[in-house]
């Protein structure tokens, strides 16, 4: 008799140990390497030559049945009497992927003059060159090559004097999804009003839960009663709104106080974020002394399309691209430095299908040092894509897993 997993389970070996990825349930399990090899050998030897059988090692080999009973009990696998024809089940859903999602990042001129802003941005900033037909034009081939979903960033992108354009474009291009990251500090009545008429998102950010600490970081007097109180006018007229706060040091003691600030208003509060390499928080004097992200850690949850993503792409990056205030193409709004293209002299189409940003799409964690031992590596979550000189690199600085061990470490 021979021993096969279901079809909607897979089996990802790690360096010493595997785990089961059971799409039906979303559910990731951890087994062992004794188990990694019973599973294996199970496909084409019967199970009565595969168990231990001496006699000393009766017990083990109790213990082993007791195994495959405990997968068939949770509808992993099955018991079969003759060899099993499998499949190539990879090659039935893997579909090229194709742009997404944009940040339009309309100017780095900003109001405020946050301690970290990764695009350096002031009010004196004078880096905006890309003209408003170029823009318009770019909605256009964005949606043409695939986008959906578009977020405007700045800097303060409502300092750009042709936002509203630009969004009515989007809208035009019928775009399923469009967000404006603002400070939300210049917020009016009448940008209420077209938010609302033209159902945009907003984002914006909380340095603290107190004004004294908040515009000590964005170097703005009054702008954290300026954000909340635009935050409360924004979630009366019923327009979405998200708060992604970011940590360093001189707030690192805010992060659960800022979470319950966020459940006050309504919102719901996530983590926050640790502060960016790059530009102005590529100041190590700000990077939080005692503060960390939540590390990950078990159990995992992955469904089928992420599970195959995972296996071609990087979840994270692919089918994203961001356009700076020049014109640079990035694979994420923080890799300032690695370019993959420029809107000034190139077509989207020929951005994204160029080796550069492919090479940032399908950089998963096959490729990646010790990711590519982890038995977790399709279902890990993790994503610290950052550019360090002239390539895309993988830094796993939430992941305490030692997959040579197959241990956490505190």
């Amino acid at each position: 008799m021979y021993y096969y997993l279901h079809s909607h389970c897979h089996l990802v070996k790690g360096a010493l140990r595997g785990a089961i990825y059971d799409l039906h349930t979303n559910k990731v399990y951890s087994i062992n390497n004794r188990a990694v090899e019973l599973l294996s050998k199970c496909k084409e030897t019967p199970i009565e030559t595969t168990l231990t059988l001496e006699a000393e090692s009766l017990e083990k080999n109790e213990q082993e049945k007791l195994f495959f009973d405990e997968l068939t009990s949770k509808n992993l696998g099955g018991y079969y009497f003759f060899p099993r024809i499998e499949e190539n089940k990879e090659e039935n859903v893997f579909v090229p992927a194709r742009l997404d999602f944009a940040w339009l990042e309309l100017t780095t001129k900003c109001n405020n003059q946050c301690l970290h802003c990764y695009t350096s941005s002031t009010p004196q900033s004078t880096s905006d060159e890309i003209p408003l037909q170029r823009w318009l034009s770019l909605i256009t081939e964005l949606k043409e090559n695939g986008a959906t979903g578009l977020q405007l960033i700045g800097g303060e992108p409502l300092l750009y004097s042709h936002w509203r354009t630009i969004v009515l474009k989007a809208k035009q291009q019928n775009f399923d999804f469009i967000e404006i990251f603002t400070n939300a500090t210049l917020i009016d009545d009448d940008d209420i009003r077209f938010f609302s008429e033209h159902n945009i998102h907003i984002a914006t950010t909380l340095y603290a839960d107190n004004a004294q600490l908040h515009d000590e970081i964005t170097q703005s007097r009054g702008s954290f009663n300026k954000t909340v109180n635009a935050i409360k006018k924004l979630l009366n007229h019923r327009i979405p709104v998200r708060i992604a706060s970011i940590i360093m040091r001189n707030n690192e003691n805010q992060a659960e106080a800022i979470m319950q600030f966020c459940n006050s208003l309504g919102i719901e509060a996530l983590p926050p974020d640790v502060i960016r390499p790059a530009g102005r928080g590529a100041n190590e004097n700000l990077l939080p002394l005692h503060y960390k992200k939540p590390s990950i850690q078990p159990p995992f949850y992955v469904n089928e399309t992420e599970f195959y993503l995972a296996q071609h792409y990087n979840p994270c990056l692919v089918g994203k691209i961001a356009i700076t205030s020049q014109g640079n193409a990035l694979p994420c709004i923080f890799s300032r430095e690695y370019i993959v293209g420029n809107i000034k002299n190139q077509s989207i189409h020929d951005i994204v299908n160029a080796e550069p940003l492919q090479n940032c799409w399908t950089l998963n964690k096959d490729k990646m040092p010790k990711c590519k031992d982890c038995e977790y590596r399709y279902a890990c979550p993790d994503c610290k894509i950052f550019s360090q000189s002239d390539a895309c690199s993988y830094v796993t600085e939430k992941c305490t897993y030692q997959p040579q061990l197959g241990t956490w470490s505190k």
